[in-house]
């Protein structure tokens, strides 16, 4: 009988991750695939720790290709993949009874939260897919950001409970950079002058040439992503492709209120939150918004609203992003409302909530200590 769940695996020099990584997943899965691109420490020992079936390939530029040399030698009905610096958490011992239930016959796909495990970055939980029912159509797509797909069939995703992916970031702020300057924007740019001109790409390219300081550049890639949904906006409706939108829309709203080219920050936020109500980062702009126009009361449902999402754990999870929008920001946000309308216990109140999420934040700690001298000097 051929085993239920293959999994398959792509490495390089992660020999100081690996066996965690492996150790995580070695009692859950059928059988393990790992292809190797080109390793010059001890990865390739530690995989023949946990299996026979280690393969050598050339690095080619193309992360999918590399995938798929691992999926080619997959036998197991389902597909799960995993990084070396990422590491599987159960919580339910029965959880791959979801992938043989009888109402989840229709599910070719299954996706996982994925959390950040990392001291210098706070991003929010989301959902990954990475599980696919083996069919003969399954294949990894995309030189970067890959991800499984089908050709011949739609995907139909389900939400995996009782397990969950932690990532493991030890990379230096110089090592990320390092990457995405030499590695990821050459694959980026390549990937979109042979026409994948996918709104991730272009939002991805963005993101990466303003980490690397280059302004410019990063303006010019998210101009053409404003470019691909126009259409779209314009009507009133969702483009094909949605990934990364809920992140360019908070990146044009947030610069235009900046800018106070109030006009453009409203076009795209009244888009915005009528499509991803659950999104804080938007949700937060917008309070920051009717607040500037001499509204306070009218943007106090925007903040308490992100606080709410968080607290209530019902976020949008659809992609990952900076928590402080649903934690530091909104609370810091409230208490300079409530200031602001000489409500001064609920501000007191919310300047506190905001030293609970970031303690060392200084306008917080500034306006709470000067609400309480006021508070006992009037005692």
């Amino acid at each position: 009988m051929a085993p239920l769940l293959s999994l398959c695996m792509i490495v390089k020099n992660e020999a100081h991750q690996l066996r965690r990584c492996l150790q995580s997943v070695q009692p859950w899965v059928d059988e393990i695939i790992i292809v190797d691109t080109g390793s010059t420490d001890g990865t390739i020992a530690i995989a023949c720790e946990f299996t026979p079936h280690v393969h050598a390939v050339a690095w080619q530029g193309d992360f999918a290709a590399a995938r798929n040399a691992a999926l080619a030698q997959a036998t197991g009905e389902w597909v799960f993949y995993i990084d070396a610096d990422e590491e599987l958490v159960v919580t339910d011992a029965h959880w791959q009874d979801q992938l043989t239930a009888p109402g989840a016959h229709a599910i070719n796909q299954w996706s996982l939260l994925r959390r950040e495990q990392s001291s210098d970055r706070n991003w929010s939980e989301f959902w990954n897919v990475r599980f696919g029912r083996r069919f003969p159509d399954l294949h990894f797509a995309g030189a970067l950001h890959e991800q499984l797909c089908y050709r011949e069939r739609e995907a139909v995703v389900g939400e995996l409970q009782g397990v969950y992916l932690i990532h493991h970031n030890q990379q230096s702020q110089e090592q990320f950079l390092a990457k995405i300057r030499d590695r990821n924007i050459p694959i980026l740019e390549t990937m979109v002058q042979q026409g994948d001109r996918r709104l991730q790409n272009l939002v991805c390219l963005g993101d990466h040439y303003a980490a690397c300081g280059d302004s410019d550049r990063s303006q010019a890639w998210y101009e053409q992503a404003l470019e691909e949904i126009a259409s779209a906006v314009e009507q009133g409706i969702l483009p094909r492709e949605t990934t990364w939108l809920r992140h360019l829309l908070f990146w044009v709203s947030y610069r235009a209120f900046e800018a106070k080219d109030y006009e453009t920050a409203q076009y795209y936020l009244s888009y915005g939150l009528r499509f991803f109500d659950r999104y804080p980062p938007l949700l937060y702009v917008a309070g920051l918004f009717v607040f500037e126009l001499g509204l306070p009361r009218g943007a106090l449902p925007y903040f308490h609203r992100c606080l709410d999402l968080f607290e209530a754990g019902s976020y949008d999870r659809t992609e990952p992003f900076d928590r402080q929008w649903m934690t530091t920001q909104p609370a810091y946000s409230l208490g300079y409302t409530y200031m602001t309308l000489q409500e001064r216990d609920r501000a007191i109140a919310y300047f506190q909530k905001t030293l609970k999420f970031n303690p060392d934040y200084p306008p917080a700690q500034m306006y709470l200590e000067q609400l309480l001298r006021a508070s006992a000097n009037q005692g």
